[in-house]
C-alpha cells in the first residue's frame, strides 16, 4: 500500500512543504557525508529509507529517525 502525499492547497502550505523538504535534504546530506565508523549502520539506515521513499526526504529523515530511537531503545 503505498501513499500519496498530500497535495497542498495553497500557496503558503506549497511553500512550507518546500521548505520542509529542502531542510531534509539537507540534514540527509549531512549525515550521508559523515565518515564515522560508528555511525555506517545509521548512513546505510538513511539510505535505505531515502531509496524507499522517493520524493519524500522529509518522510524518509522521519521513519529513518524513528528506526533509529527504537533500536537504541532495545
Amino acid at each position: 500500500m503505498s501513499r500519496k502525499p498530500k497535495i497542498p492547497v495553497s500557496i503558503s502550505e506549497e511553500v512550507a512543504l518546500l521548505d520542509l523538504q529542502l531542510q531534509s535534504l539537507e540534514i540527509i546530506e549531512d549525515i550521508l557525508s559523515g565518515t564515522d565508523p560508528d555511525e555506517a549502520d545509521a548512513r546505510l539506515s538513511l539510505r535505505q529509507q531515502v531509496d524507499r521513499n522517493p520524493g519524500q526526504p522529509q518522510r524518509a529523515l522521519l521513519v529513518h529517525m524513528l528506526t533509529i530511537r527504537r533500536s537504541n531503545l532495545s
